[in-house]
């Protein structure tokens, strides 16, 4: 074996060890339990919020299904429609670990996802828990968009890059690095100890919106990992049918005391029915290929459908 092939190979090697370790550990033991183990207060209102996006171990554990385009037992799932998320929720309440929990577990509303994902901030992104507040220069620190969501670090798809070249060249192939989410975790959580509340996958929400042509929709918060950094910001907010499925869309649950159980299926109030406090407003464009009929098939990656926003200031107070 000549010793610049040997080289790349042990790189590899290195670069699947240090991924290894770098493991956040959220699906450690059973799936269930850290579901609901990871359920993070949030300061000033009654309800919890996944410290994680639910990852596709722990939607497999609950439904038996995995249904994600890109597959990993610690990534965020995807390929789940609104529908999809709320047979999810109905199966993982009436399980034992969850019923033991005292909690019932529901999508949040859009506000409830904006308050919990500034954790404190008034501008366009989150408060870290030093105080500080992150801008579209420091976004790398808490998100996965289009800029950094290689599925290799950095420092190894650099040196690889050359190999991957001369595959392309002498063997007429094209490998390409695939782009996509991330293992929940990995970057830095805001000021009440959320991660990916920016980035990864888009978040689903319990919030209606009417849209003139789709009908009645849900909205969606978050931004993606195939997406620039200004469509990530906390008061962003986009709605789709909820029948729509997406590689591009997953879910973070939300929390309140049992007692509450007759309220978790409620309408959200009105004012956040037409949007976040924040006055952000958005839509998607289907992206070509993909239908809404539930059991539609997802565009090929890459064609992460385009939306229109608009944003504000929050109005809301903060603790």
């Amino acid at each position: 074996m000549k010793r610049p092939v040997l080289i790349v190979l042990l790189l590899a090697l290195a670069g699947a060890v240090w991924l290894a370790a770098r493991g956040c550990g959220a699906d450690a033991g059973d799936p269930v339990e850290r579901l609901v183990a990871d359920m993070v207060p949030i300061p000033g209102r009654d309800f919890r919020m996944g410290k994680y996006e639910v990852t596709q171990a722990q939607w497999e554990a609950v439904t038996g299904k995995n249904p994600s385009y890109f597959k990993g037992a610690d990534h965020p799932v995807e390929q789940v429609s609104w529908n999809d998320c709320q047979a999810f929720l109905e199966k993982l309440n009436a399980h034992p670990v969850a019923r033991a929990s005292g909690l019932v577990f529901r999508l949040p509303t859009a506000e409830e996802w904006e308050f919990a994902c500034r954790a404190g901030s008034t501008n366009d992104f989150c408060r870290l828990a030093d105080g500080t507040e992150i801008t579209y220069a420091t976004l790398d620190r808490v998100a996965w968009f289009g800029a950094n969501a290689a599925r290799r670090p950095r420092w190894l798809k650099h040196l690889i890059d050359i190999a991957e070249e001369l595959v392309d060249f002498v063997h007429e192939v094209n490998w390409r690095e695939t782009i996509s989410h991330q293992p929940v975790g990995r970057k830095e959580p805001n000021a009440w100890g959320l991660h990916d509340m920016h980035g990864n996958v888009c978040e689903w929400t319990e919030t209606k919106q009417t849209d003139s042509v789709e009908g009645e929709c849900r909205v969606f918060r978050g931004g993606c990992w195939g997406e620039s950094y200004g469509l990530c910001m906390s008061s962003l907010q986009s709605w789709l049918p909820p029948s729509y499925r997406g590689y591009e869309l997953g879910l973070r649950l939300c929390a309140t005391p049992s007692p509450a159980a007759s309220e978790s299926h409620a309408e959200p109030a009105e004012s956040a029915e037409s949007g976040s406090p924040a006055g952000g407003a958005g839509e998607r464009s289907e992206p070509e290929g993909v239908s809404h009929a539930e059991s539609a098939e997802p565009a090929f990656p890459g064609d992460i459908p385009a939306r229109q926003n608009e944003s504000s200031s929050p109005s809301f107070s903060t603790p």
